[in-house]
């Protein structure tokens, strides 16, 4: 499937970007990242920070390839959007967040002490190196709006 199918069949929506709104979503990845190094809070809500400045830098991809996820099923539909972009770094980097995505949820609304340290670090490591990932290839690929990241 392609992030034409997605769009046509009402998954997704087109949507023009700016270079302001991608700077926008990257200061928000680098809020979360810095919000979830702060020790004096809970692991889950920290798995929680670093889990949304991943989907904000997947977000960004997305909106560089002229798509954004409706606000319903906004999460899910962002990383089904990206798992469509032709990266096998981004698709194998999905897997995690997907399930990430998932423990999210439950860390957030239904339970506590969901999230281990173990857990928390492999994300922590793996959203910083998601996030660089894809500010190099918006500068490489969409110079335009990845000029100031």
């Amino acid at each position: 499937m392609s992030l034409e199918d997605l769009y046509r069949f009402g998954k997704i929506q087109k949507h023009k970007t700016s270079q302001e709104e991608i700077k926008n979503l990257f200061d928000v990845a680098d809020r979360c990242l810095k919000d979830a190094s702060q020790e004096n809070i809970s692991l889950d809500l920290r798995f929680v920070a670093v889990y949304q400045a991943a989907l904000a830098a997947a977000e960004s991809l997305l909106c560089c390839n002229g798509y954004k996820a409706p606000k319903g099923n906004y999460h899910y539909m962002t990383w089904e959007g990206l798992r469509n972009i032709h990266d096998d770094y981004i698709k194998k980097s999905i897997i995690l967040f997907d399930s990430a995505r998932q423990k999210r949820g439950a860390a957030f609304y239904d339970y506590t002490d969901v999230v281990s340290e173990v857990e928390f670090n492999e994300l922590f490591k793996e959203a910083k190196i998601f996030i660089n990932y894809i500010s190099s290839k918006i500068k490489k690929e969409y110079p335009d709006y990845g000029f100031s990241l």
